[in-house]
């Protein structure tokens, strides 16, 4: 591991297979806000929000079959990456 993990960056694609709504919005704030060390940015498009915002995040507008990139940069940004696109992908699980 390097001596600092703060210039760690880790990036992940996913494909919603819901709209991205207040729930996912909502616990990727809540992802962002027990690791506060890092910045986790997602991008659908042009379009592109810190997850911190709950609002921002549901402004993007991303509907089903949406491409989002998670990029998350600083300690942990592998496992805060994979954390944040479970929870983007999710939401196929909590209808079934």
């Amino acid at each position: 591991m390097p001596p600092s993990s703060e210039d760690d960056v880790a990036e992940r694609v996913v494909v919603l297979p819901k709209p991205l709504h207040a729930r996912p919005a909502g616990q990727l704030a809540q992802l962002a806000g027990r690791h506060k060390e890092a910045t986790i940015q997602l991008v659908a498009g042009e379009k592109k929000a810190n997850a911190r915002g709950v609002l921002a995040v549901m402004a993007m507008g991303a509907v089903t079959g949406t491409e989002v990139t998670v990029t998350v940069t600083g300690p942990g940004a592998e496992a805060v990456a994979d954390e944040a696109a479970d929870i983007l992908t999710a939401a196929e699980a909590a209808d079934a």
